[in-house]
Order: structure tokens, then sequence, then C-alpha cells
């Protein structure tokens, strides 16, 4: 199995971390591009691939998994008799430990939740594989810089009793009455993408300096 490379890890887990010290400033919500890649997937009978923005983030190596399910059931069940607004630095805190390093995560996977049941899922259950394509912006020494990578993954549907599962139901459910979320009711299935492949698809300029 492949692994995503240390610099899109590096972009992966500051962004989460930028984008909550954004909205804890109180600053507008962006378009969170780390959050939401672009994932297609395909069938041998159709003429077109399928593609849609779905959530996907990290997942914990598999030794430290139990330990953020645990802190993450804790820190719902602190929460539970409070109004959410006041809960936000208590629930932001509880993430930025998973977030705090990047050797948290395992390198070889990524997870998200299935809520719509379509074609995503019609497809995954045909062909058990996809592409996610991750478009976005980084600072690179004071100045913007672009990043783009596509990870080509077979993909697990798991089921409600798979510990990876309850660990991506427990952090959506963390902020699922915040603003940058449309509440759901339920989340029938999960995914596991295992990376085969990641492309490099970061652009880059091809003109010589405007100071040479």
């Amino acid at each position: 199995m492949k692994r995503i490379p240390e610099n899109c890890m590096k972009w992966l887990v500051e962004s989460r971390r930028n984008y909550l010290k954004r909205i804890m400033r109180g600053e507008p919500l962006t378009y969170f591009s780390a959050h939401l890649p672009v994932v297609a997937t395909w069938t041998e009978e159709e003429e077109f691939v399928n593609m849609t923005a779905k959530g996907i983030g990290l997942l914990p190596r598999k030794e430290l998994l139990m330990y953020f399910i645990e802190l993450f059931q804790e820190t719902l069940s602190r929460v539970k008799n409070m109004k959410w607004s006041e809960s936000w630095g208590i629930r932001v805190n509880a993430l930025f430990k998973l977030y705090s390093d990047t050797e948290n995560f395992d390198p070889t996977k990524l997870g998200g939740l299935e809520i719509f049941e379509g074609k995503t899922l019609a497809n995954l259950r045909k062909n058990p594989k996809a592409s996610l394509l991750y478009a976005g912006i980084k600072e690179e020494e004071g100045r913007v810089g672009y990043i783009s990578f596509q990870v080509n993954a077979s993909v697990e549907i798991v089921n409600k009793d798979n510990e990876y599962y309850k660990f991506l139901l427990l952090g959506r459910k963390l902020f699922e009455f915040d603003k940058f979320h449309l509440y759901q009711p339920d989340y029938p299935y999960g995914y596991i993408f295992k990376v085969e492949e990641v492309r490099d698809k970061s652009p880059w300029s091809r003109a010589g300096s405007r100071d040479s």
C-alpha cells in the first residue's frame, strides 16, 4: 500500500488547524478544499465517471484509533447539557489534540461518511475503486502557493459497528450543529480509502522571474 507524501499530509493537517482558527476568530467561512476533494467513481457499463465533492479526512493510526474515539465520546458527554455555542472551545480543543501532530495519522488511509446513498455508493458496490482530487492554496515562505494531488484508492464500505466508522461519526457529531455543516439525520455507511497511488497535480509557473 502506498503512502500520502509528507508535504500533502502536512497541508491536510495544517489546513484543518488554520480553518478552525479562522472560525474561532470570527472570520467569514471559505470553501474548505482540504476537506472536500472531488471524488470520482465509475463502472464498466457507463460512458462517464461520476464525480462529487465529499467530506474526506485523515484517519488516526491504528494504535491511536481507540484513544481518539474515547476522547471524542468524553467530549460529547461533557458538552451534552451545555449550550452548543458555549461548548465551542471544548469541542475544538478535542480536535486540536488530534491535529496537533502529523504523526497521529495513518498516511495510507483516508475516510469519510456516506449521507445520501446515491451514485457514489452504487458505483463503489460494483467497483470498489475511486480517485480523489485535492486542490488548494498553501503559504510558501511568505507567498501564496498552490497544491493539488490525486489519490487513487481501493475503497472499503464499512458499517456502523466498524471502529473507523465510529471515529468518523464522532468527529462529525462534534460539529454537526455548527454553521459550516448541513445537519443530516443519519449516515448509513462509512468509506475507508486505501491509498494505491498519489499523483502530484500541483501547478507551477513556466515563466521567468519578473525581476530577472
